[in-house]
Order: structure tokens, then C-alpha cells, then sequence
């Protein structure tokens, strides 16, 4: 099935903070993940969306280094060059992924004063095992995570195109897209100063599960206003798009990912929130359009 073409074709993609994954700086800052299918430990312990057993991101060593790319990312940034309009994006995954970023930056510099762009965003192929950040060395298994120490939103095409849809989402467009608003989400959080409420108590109430409701919701502002006006890179959203996003963040939530997991349900592991929660929080930034109604760190989430 073809997926709905979301961007206006006529509109202009920069794509000057993309490059292939696969690289960066060193670190022990604390990973913020948003897609992510295993478990990272760096500092605070943050579980990725399934919850499962995984590695923790290490220190980066000398194995590998001098060697040239992969030639996944000569691919990803051949198609990171070729990204110059949103025909592309509708197109092409890698390209949609640097268009959402763009809108997103259009749409937080109007809602945000002050608002800076991330330092970068890194597109992963399927044939990079790992990728070195400010927040230690992720691999490919970790999805979408954002990197506070050194301001880089990280995206694995694999996850993008296939993970999601075998865990039960969507990966029709417009959920891919509420993947990306979902990190940049965690931009502004670290631009506000929130960012670091994650480590405030553990659990179905806990500032992990509080900072991810917000990112959700933070997804959803962005989304009611990526289609309208003058700027909009996004052609008007439809319902079958919102729920596409809908269909992917139920099949992220804590709970439905433990079950999936053929385990029991365990409040006091979330760290993302239920099913329930992600769709409410994402659906109440959308129908309000209001960062003010985004606050998750106050009373019963």
C-alpha cells in the first residue's frame, strides 16, 4: 500500500544538520529515547520501549577506528544531498525524516522564544551497528533517542520502515513524522530546563514517564500546527494520518509492549507510559495547540 504523501511538494528542505549516523562526540550525558526497542543505562536508567534486557551504551573504544563508512551511509548521505523538496520527502524516508525536522524548527521558533535548533540530527542505516554521541555509544537496537549532552536527535531508517510496524505501529508517514516530533520534543524540553525531571523517582509516576507524556504531547502541538499557514510544509493532516500516529503510540506504551512480551504488567518498570497515556497526552498538544497544556509534572498523569 502506498503510503499518503504528507508534504506540500513545492516546499524547500535544508539539509545542512543531517549526516549519516555512525559518528560523534563522547560522553556521559543520559540518553532520552522515544523508539527505542532495548535498554540503555548511562548514568540514569532510562528503558527504551520495550522494556527487554539490552546493552548499555559504553565509552567508546578504539575497535573500528580509522575505518571509512559504511556504504549504508554513503547511501544515507547521497540521499541526505538529494533531499531538496518535499516531493522528496514524499519519496523517500531519509528525506522525510530531515522535512519533519524543518517543519518542527518552524513551528518551535514561533512557540519558543529563543528557540535553537538541535546541534544535529543523525540518520542511522540498517548496516550501522552503532553510533558514538555525548551520551556514550548507542547500538542499533536502541531506536530513536535524543541526546541532551550534545543536542543530536538520532533516527535508525530500519526502525523507521520496519521496527515500528512489527511491534504493532504504523509506518505510514505521518506516524514516522510523530516519531521525529516525538524527539524534538525532548529538544525543547532541554531548551526549557525540563529535561533533567526525568531523574525525579522511578516508575508509573515517575519523571521519566512524565518527561516521555510530554514529549508525546509536545509531538501533538506540533502537529496541529504543522498544516496551516502560509509556511505549512505539511499539506492538510487528515484523520487516517492522526491515526496512524494514534496506532503507533499505543503500540509503544509500557504496558502493551510488556504484554507483547508475554509478561506481566509492572507499574513500577515504566518509564514511557502507558498506551492509554501516550495517546491522550499526544492527543490533548493536538487538539489544544498549547505548550501551556503539555505539563505533565504536575498532579496524576
Amino acid at each position: 500500500m502506498l503510503l499518503r504523501m504528507t508534504f506540500r511538494d513545492d516546499s524547500s528542505i535544508d539539509n545542512s544538520l543531517a549526516s549519516a549516523g555512525g559518528g560523534g562526540g563522547l560522553g556521559r550525558g543520559m540518553m532520552i529515547g522515544g523508539g527505542g526497542i532495548g535498554t540503555v543505562v548511562i548514568g540514569l536508567i532510562i528503558y527504551f520501549l520495550t522494556g527487554s534486557t539490552g546493552g548499555a551504551p559504553q565509552q567508546p573504544s578504539q575497535q573500528g577506528a580509522g575505518q571509512g563508512i559504511s556504504a549504508g551511509q554513503e547511501q544515507v548521505n547521497r540521499d541526505i544531498a538529494a533531499c531538496k523538496t518535499g516531493a522528496d520527502a514524499n519519496k523517500n524516508t531519509t528525506c522525510r525524516i530531515v522535512a519533519t525536522s524543518n517543519s518542527l524548527d518552524k513551528v518551535w521558533a514561533t512557540l519558543v522564544r529563543g528557540y535553537k535548533k538541535p546541534a544535529g540530527l543523525k540518520i542511522m542505516p540498517s548496516d550501522a551497528a552503532s553510533i558514538n554521541t555525548g551520551c556514550g555509544v548507542a547500538d542499533a537496537g536502541t531506536g530513536p533517542f535524543y541526546c541532551p549532552a550534545d543536542n543530536v536527535a538520532v533516527f535508525q531508517l530500519d526502525f523507521m520502515d520496519r521496527v515500528i510496524k512489527k511491534m504493532g505501529g504504523s509506518n505510514a508517514a505521518f506516524s514516522q513524522e510523530y516519531i521525529v516530533a516525538h524527539e524534538w520534543g525532548h529538544h525543547i524540553q532541554t531548551l526549557l530546563g525540563d529535561i533533567n525531571k526525568a531523574q525525579q523517582g522511578k516508575g508509573a509516576q515517575g519523571g521519566s514517564v512524565r518527561v516521555e507524556l510530554q514529549a508525546d504531547c509536545y509531538a501533538g502541538v506540533w502537529a496541529s500546527k504543522a498544516d496551516k499557514g502560509d509556511g505549512a510544509m505539511l499539506k492538510p493532516l487528515t484523520q487516517e494520518d492522526i491515526n496512524g500516529a494514534i496506532q503507533s503510540a499505543q503500540a509503544i506504551g509500557d504496558d502493551t509492549i510488556q504484554r507483547n512480551a508475554g509478561r506481566n504488567v509492572n507499574p513500577e518498570s515504566f518509564s514511557h507510559g502507558t498506551s492509554e497515556q501516550r495517546v491522550r497526552w499526544f492527543t490533548q498538544g493536538y487538539k489544544s495547540g498549547a505548550p501551556s497544556q503539555c505539563n505533565t509534572f504536575t498532579g496524576s498523569i
